[in-house]
């Protein structure tokens, strides 16, 4: 009869097995991380005031082991202690716009 059975088409996905069988996963379109971005990333890091210690010491390792320098200028370092923030965009595109006018 109708409506008595079970209305799911797939099987479930959790299992206590791990998942051995089908083909192997292959990626041959990763994107890979471009090394100038990823040190951005990294000195973008050191000078957030919301990073912890933690990550500042592990950004630094990080800069350091790819070669790359890990200084921050003691404005910034001033700035973060403070907790002053640089002006938001929107705010100096406006500014700049009563300027002209």
């Amino acid at each position: 009869m109708f409506g008595f059975g079970s209305r799911r088409t797939h099987r479930a996905t959790t299992t206590t097995e791990p998942h051995t069988a089908g083909r192997p996963r292959r990626h041959f379109f990763r994107k890979r991380v471009n090394p100038d971005q990823r040190a951005a990333g990294l000195k973008a890091a050191l000078a957030n005031p919301n990073t912890t210690r933690e990550g500042r010491q592990e950004a630094k390792m990080e800069l350091h082991s790819m070669g790359r320098s890990a200084h921050v200028p003691l404005s910034t370092r001033i700035k973060r202690t403070l907790g002053i923030r640089s002006t938001p965009r929107a705010q100096r595109k406006r500014a700049a716009r009563r300027q002209r006018l």
